[in-house]
Order: C-alpha cells, then structure tokens, then sequence
C-alpha cells in the first residue's frame, strides 16, 4: 500500500511540473505546426521535388518560380483583392448591425425579446449546405450570381447571429452603475452608448471583428457555388484551381497556401489578446 501511495505521489509531482506542461505543450504545437511548416517548405521546391519518394521535408534546391508564377501568370492577385474586399465589407456591416442589435436585446428587454434572440440564434443550427440551392435559387433571380456582394450577404448571414450573441453575452455584464451615472450627469442614451458603453466593451467587438473576418476568409462552399468569374471570386476559390482531376500543382498550392495564411497570422499576432479576453470575459464571476 505504501508503495502504491510512493508511485502515486511521484505521478502526481510529474504531472504538475512545468516541465511535464511544457513538453507537452510543446508536442501538440509541434503537431499543430507541421502541416504549415511542411505547406512552407513545400512551395520551395521544384515540381519533380515534390513526386520524390521517400519525400523530401526541406527542400533540396530552392526554388522561387512557384511565387513567382502565382504572382505574375495567375488570378490569385485578384482572388487576394476579392477576398480583402468581402472580407473587410463583411466585417463592417456584421459589426455595426450586432453591436446595435446586441445592446438593444440586453439593455431594453420586452416580451419575446429572450425568444428572439433564441431565434437568432437558430438560423446557425441549419447546416449552410442545405441551404445552397435555396440560396441559389433566390440570388440567380436577384441576378447576384457571379457578385461579390452575394458572398458579402451570405458571409454577413452567418457571422452575424454568433458575433451578436457574443456582444450580448458583454452588454449583459457591462456595470449597470456607469450607465446610471452617465444619465444622471446629463448624458442621452446615444451619448451614454457611443461614449460610455462602446470605449468598454471594444474587447469584445474586437473579438467579434476578428472572429467575422477569419470566417469569412476561409469561407469555401458558398464562393465554390456562387461564383465562376474572376471579377469575383475569393482567394479559396482561387486555390482551388491547382488541383486538378488527375494533377494537383503542389508547389503552386503551397505557394498560395502561404499567401493566404499572412491575413490570419498578422491578425493572431497584432489581436490575440482581444480575442483571448473578448472570448474569457465573463467566465469568473465576481
């Protein structure tokens, strides 16, 4: 029994060490990491480099055509201004339209104002390639195939039920007190909302900015569908037309593969901490 209790001891001093989390943080970021790290070295490498067996991980001989022909012979520079375009477009109206609707559902209550939000929140419970054809249907006799604008509207369609259930999950927990004490001094309700709740809750619209225009970057299915002219489409789109029914351009694919990761990196590295603290807020009670 003594020697069972010894084990058990050291099992647990092991497993609070820092060093047992560190390590084994640092193998799931290894793990984690390796698909990019590989997609990296891989646009480097010649095309034959790539059919090499066993293959290769760092490439033998760099080689830049891959950027080059992407950059110079292709239509990712393009698809890259599309997708900015419905990205940032996307982001502004999901922003501006949660934000009003979250305040007004958690600081001005009425009957059924609960159900609504509820309601809101289920148009995310359908999966959004049941809706493809209905979608198409309706925006092919609106004319808005081959649109950016239908991707802005579809990107806006899905975005803005989750950022808005997030802004009010923040307008719930925003001090009551301040807001009281800003009518008190004189301050009107737009005033009290522009000046008062907005400065402290821009945490979690951040976070909302942010979580808005990651989804709507990689968004696949509706700008497969709904787009098949270059005027439109979005880079996914534009990656998608290395592979091939029987030949996929590895080098070319990995080589926008990086193009396309930039946004997201740049925006985990300049806004991490919002999207931490947009998305932990609240979790402790005070």
């Amino acid at each position: 029994m003594a020697a069972i209790k010894k084990v058990s001891g050291a099992f647990n001093r092991i497993l609070e060490s820092y060093t047992t989390v560190y390590i084994g943080l640092g193998v799931i970021f290894a793990v984690l990491l390796s698909p990019l790290v590989l997609m990296f070295f891989t646009a480097f490498k010649t095309p034959a480099e790539t059919e090499m067996w066993p293959p290769t991980i760092v490439p033998l001989d760099v080689d830049f055509e891959a950027f080059a022909d992407v950059i110079f012979n292709s239509k990712i520079p393009t698809a890259i201004l599309n997708s900015l375009v419905i990205s940032l477009s996307t982001v502004a109206i999901v922003v501006v339209a949660a934000t009003f609707t979250a305040y007004g559902l958690s600081r001005y209550k009425y009957r059924g104002s609960r159900m609504l939000s509820y309601w809101l929140l289920a148009t995310r419970i359908i999966p959004p390639i049941s809706l493809t054809i209905p979608f198409f249907a309706i925006f092919a006799w609106l004319g808005l195939v081959n649109k950016k604008l239908t991707l802005i509207i579809l990107n806006v369609y899905l975005n803005y039920p989750i950022v808005t259930w997030l802004l009010i999950d923040a307008f719930n927990r925003f001090p009551n007190q301040l807001i009281d004490s800003a009518r008190i001094d004189g301050a009107t309700r737009n005033q009290t909302f522009f000046f008062v709740v907005l400065p402290l809750t821009v945490t979690a619209i951040a976070a909302g900015a942010i979580i808005t225009f990651l989804f709507t970057w990689n968004e696949f299915l509706y700008a497969l569908t709904f787009t098949q002219t270059e005027a439109a489409m979005p880079l996914t789109v534009g990656i998608f037309e290395f592979v091939g029914d029987e030949v996929v351009e590895w080098t070319r694919l990995c080589a926008v593969g990086v193009f396309a990761g930039l946004p997201s990196i740049v925006f985990f590295i300049f806004a991490q901490r919002y999207v931490v603290q947009g998305l932990t807020a609240g979790a402790i009670k005070e």
